[in-house]
């Protein structure tokens, strides 16, 4: 579970190594010859990078200026970091570095290439532009509560430039986007290169991220942030567009390396290779035995049927206790009111201690004590009980969240999970 939890923070933080740094530039003074541009970083091939990275680029080359800024800084050596990320109080700051730094280390470290576009701002709207971000280098304005789709490294710089130009970006792209996307889109797509990962988190999240986005709301994503800011013409300082002039410009490739491209094997098909082909083994197993008069289970079957269930209750209790903390413990309301918290019971972890007896004794050998068969039966027959009432709920208009996938694979796995359960402790075989 522990492994679990630093996956996800991986997934939705920058990297580990993202320490708050020390470095103060040198601001420009004569904004007339500075050039601000957006530099946006490609997604890497590691899950912290998946969703890239944004940062402003500030360049006077007569007057020796030239860094960069970014709000993707935090220390990641904080004993509460973890505790703090999924309480959603996590807290990241500005950070500022020698754009040859940066550009070294995206290269040589990260091989993750990097495009620049010059913004194209007036006078009035760099010096906005500038003034937003020494205010935010004051020490009561340095950190932010991060949150990994509506205050990240990349909706910041969008806030600050829609500042600079008089709230004119959330104006035009406040529309929602056509086809329609969501944040579970996103998160999809671009965590697929992890099975685990992308299947764990589309269980996990609800249905706030199912809504569709507004352009506004897409350039969460640093890819999209400079996609729509390429389709919009320059503003003039009453936030009016400027006939014939795009809003990023001068476009050039700083760091020339392929994007990555990877999938990994879809994570609900691997949850069938994991647990599905072994259930159905002993599930096929057991019917002929019954078939042929035979009430009492092998051990080999318990002690397979004892596996899944180590595997099962590591999952479906962390996914239970997930939406249970979630919604009651924590600030991102992705994780609140979940409704697949039906299907995955917060106290699934006690079926652990089934698996464990199962896998080492092979079965219920003598006087029972404590979680006994008739207890195991009613646990599984509890859970069939639910699973159709999840499905009707999921199949009505009920809750807006996305479920179909879980309908699909987890509920007819689900279901033969816990008939194999209930078939397995109904009898009260000797040897079970």
């Amino acid at each position: 579970m522990v492994k679990l939890l630093l996956i996800f923070v991986g997934v939705f933080a920058p990297p580990f190594w993202a320490r708050a740094s020390e470095y103060v530039p040198r601001l420009p003074t004569n904004l007339a010859a500075t050039t601000v541009s957006l530099l946006t970083v490609n997604d890497g091939s590691e899950l912290y990078s998946r969703f890239g990275h944004t940062m402003l680029r500030f360049l006077d080359e007569a007057n020796e200026v030239d860094f960069v800024v970014n709000w993707g800084e935090f220390d990641f050596s904080d004993p509460l970091f973890i505790p703090k990320f999924f309480r959603g109080n996590l807290i990241y700051k500005m950070g500022f570095s020698p754009t040859k730094k940066a550009i070294r280390y995206y290269r040589d470290i990260e091989h993750r290439g990097i495009v620049e576009d010059e913004i194209a701002l007036t006078h009035l709207q760099k010096q906005k532009l500038m003034d937003k971000i020494i205010w935010n280098m004051k020490p009561e304005n340095l950190f932010y509560p991060y949150q990994y789709f509506r205050n990240n490294c990349a909706t910041i710089p969008r806030d600050y430039i829609d500042f600079a130009v008089g709230g004119a970006l959330q104006k035009d792209l406040g529309g929602i986007i056509e086809p329609t996307t969501t944040y579970r889109d996103y998160a999809r797509q671009n965590l697929s290169v992890n099975s685990f990962v992308a299947w764990g988190i589309d269980i996990i999240f609800n249905g706030d991220t199912d809504v569709p986005l507004r352009g506004w709301d897409e350039m969460f994503y640093p890819k999209k942030l400079q996609e729509h800011l390429s389709n919009l013409l320059s503003y003039d300082d009453q936030g009016l567009p400027i006939a014939g002039q795009l809003l990023l410009s001068n476009r050039r490739v700083l760091v020339d390396l392929p994007e990555f491209e990877g999938m990994a094997l879809d994570g609900y098909y691997l949850t069938w290779v994991v647990a599905g082909i072994p259930l159905l083994i002993v599930f096929v197993s057991i019917l002929l035995r019954r078939m042929a008069g035979k009430r009492a289970a092998l051990r080999w079957q318990n002690r397979v049927f004892g596996i899944v269930c180590i595997w099962w209750s590591l999952t479906a209790g962390f996914f239970g206790l997930t939406h249970i903390w979630g919604w009651f413990f924590s600030l991102h309301t992705d994780l609140y009111n979940n409704l697949n918290i039906l299907l995955f019971w917060p106290i699934d972890f006690i079926v652990l201690v089934y698996g464990l007896r199962l896998v080492i004794v092979g079965g219920y050998v003598g006087k029972e004590r404590w979680l006994t068969r008739r207890f195991w039966s009613k646990f599984g027959a509890a859970h069939l009980v639910s699973i159709p009432f999840y499905v009707a709920i999921a199949c009505s208009s009920l809750f807006d969240q996305d479920t179909i996938r879980v309908v699909i694979f987890m509920v007819p796995l689900s279901l033969l999970y816990y008939f194999v359960m209930v078939s397995l402790t109904w009898h009260g075989d000797s040897n079970l």
